[in-house]
């Protein structure tokens, strides 16, 4: 069974209703004056049925979900040649006058404006075509949707602005909440959520968010608020993980994806009905294709433009496929191509010179494009994208492509769950039974019994590198860990030489420009 498909057209006509401010707009402004008038709509079910569709719409970003790799470009797993999202500027170090870290406050908000308007409007709204129930789950989609964005919000700024209802010029100065309130908004839309969605799979529910979805979001908030100062976990908090993803686990609703590239590429024909799926973004050819920037497919952009590499620590964290660590003076290891002996994850993840696609066909790139940095992420890469382009070394736009992108996978959950039992009670059977039914999937041997607390986290910690590699991950987790100053600082990517300034960095500093338009707003202390 598909998703389905209202839920991710392009909705036109909404722009003016729920559409986020204006660029030449400070972001927290009132509503933009050229939008239809709500005399005209919200007044019936549909109304509200194309208002949730321009809601789920903005998961459609390209840093939420088909460019989400590009994520892993600011983390120890890779480098964004191009720099979309000034990630090369970030790396060279976070500061106020580049802006460089603008965009995840601008657009964050610009997606909050699109759901508290929907909320706003769904609150007053007397009309007698829809239940008390049906209007309750309406609440929920979108209020999950928000709590989604105020956690982005929260990891990359702390203190935030915290907005609820559509602004106006009388409320548009609004201050920063501290960032425990933040978390406690996650916390209370995700809890409302829990109470109010269906408790169906992602396929049930036909591409809506679910119940399990919204522990899962909930789970991921705990998560990150569960390491402190020092990257000590949170005894607490970790059991409030170990709850949240159990429900999940014991609800029986899903299991791993057989084969693990069969996940990412549409092609492959495992994406539709997949049981790893908790929460995916759903393109549907010709009018929604899954494109990257500018109309280009995301394989060309890795296969032509070269977007997105991996650096070197993580290609040294994919083991050796008996599961010893990787060595490179081991004689296993074959310096002409080093994904031989290896996790099969590697090879399905990155690639070099050589594309060598499921069907047995080969292609090849070409030698000056691999040069600058060798290899290349590919495993959302479709063997029938490439053909549609005329090939890896050539580019086209507009190429139709029906794709999903998973934003919440069962691995996640499990590996989330291994790590916050781990946490608490250390390596026991089930934290073993967890990590280890992620490893089968990938044709890798058990872990090795008797491992330490410790070297059980090392281990989860790898785990979930390799498993979750350029799906947005390792940038919060080598933050919530406290290790990023240790892992970016000091280290060349092959562009620059990155700069990450302990503690200051953990945080972003809010836009410069929007302390100038909001009076009530102050700069995080570390950049004022």
């Amino acid at each position: 069974m598909k998703a389905t498909k209202y839920l991710y057209i392009s909705i036109f006509i909404l722009a003016g209703i729920v559409a986020p401010l204006s660029s030449c707009q400070k972001v927290l402004d009132q509503n933009p004056t050229d939008q239809l008038s709500s005399g005209t709509f919200w007044k019936t079910a549909n109304d509200f049925k194309l208002g949730l569709a321009a809601c789920y719409n903005t998961i459609q970003d390209y840093y939420l979900s088909s460019g989400i790799q590009d994520l892993d470009g600011i983390s120890d797993n890779g480098v964004s040649v191009f720099s979309y999202n000034n990630e090369q500027l970030i790396n060279q170090g976070i500061t106020v006058s580049s802006h460089a870290t603008d965009n995840w406050y601008i657009w964050g908000y610009q997606r909050l404006a699109t759901y508290n308007i929907f909320l706003a409007n769904l609150n007053k709204y007397t009309g007698n075509d829809m239940s008390k129930a049906d209007m309750a789950n309406l609440e929920a989609q979108v209020k999950l949707l928000r709590a989604m964005e105020y956690y982005r919000l929260w990891v990359f700024y702390g203190a935030v602005p915290l907005v609820t209802e559509p602004l106006t010029l009388e409320t548009q100065m609004v201050p920063k909440s501290d960032a425990e309130s933040i978390f406690k908004q996650v916390v209370a839309d995700c809890d409302f959520a829990i109470a109010n969605l269906p408790d169906q799979d992602f396929w049930g529910s036909q591409g809506h968010v679910t119940k399990s979805a919204a522990l899962m979001v909930k789970a991921r908030a705990y998560l990150y608020h569960g390491f402190d100062a020092s990257g000590k976990a949170v005894a607490g908090d970790m059991n409030t993980v170990a709850t949240l993803t159990s429900q999940i686990i014991n609800s029986g609703k899903y299991s791993l994806g057989k084969y693990y590239r069969g996940l990412f590429s549409h092609v492959l024909g495992q994406q539709e009905n997949n049981p790893e799926y908790l929460f995916a973004a759903f393109y549907l050819a010709p009018n929604n294709s899954k494109y990257g920037l500018w109309g280009f497919l995301i394989s060309t952009m890795q296969f032509y433009w070269q977007s997105v590499h991996p650096l070197p620590s993580l290609l040294d964290a994919y083991e050796f496929s008996n599961g010893d660590p990787y060595n490179p003076q081991d004689p296993r290891v074959d310096k002409k191509y080093l994904f031989r002996n290896r996790d099969p994850r590697m090879a399905q993840t990155v690639c070099r010179d050589t594309v060598h696609w499921e069907d047995g066909s080969i292609d090849l790139i070409g030698a000056a494009k691999t040069a600058y940095i060798p290899y290349l992420y590919w495993k959302s890469c479709d063997k029938e994208e490439v053909v549609a382009n005329g090939g890896v070394n050539t580019q086209k736009t507009g190429v139709p492509n029906t794709a999903y992108v998973p934003l919440m996978r069962y691995a996640e959950v499990l590996l989330t769950h291994a790590e916050a039992v781990n946490e608490v009670s250390g390596p026991n059977g089930q934290v073993y039974q967890d990590v280890n039914a992620v490893r089968a999937r990938a044709n890798m041997p058990p872990l090795p019994a008797g491992l330490s607390q410790d070297q059980m986290r090392q281990r989860i910690r790898n785990e979930r590198r390799v498993e979750l590699a350029f799906e947005g991950f390792r940038y919060f987790d080598i933050k919530r860990w406290r290790i990023a100053g240790q892992v970016l600082n000091g280290t060349y990517d092959g562009l620059v030489n990155r700069v990450f300034t302990s503690p200051k960095n953990y945080l972003y500093p809010l836009p410069e420009q929007e302390i100038h338009v909001n009076t009530a707003l102050k700069q995080n202390p570390d950049y004022q």
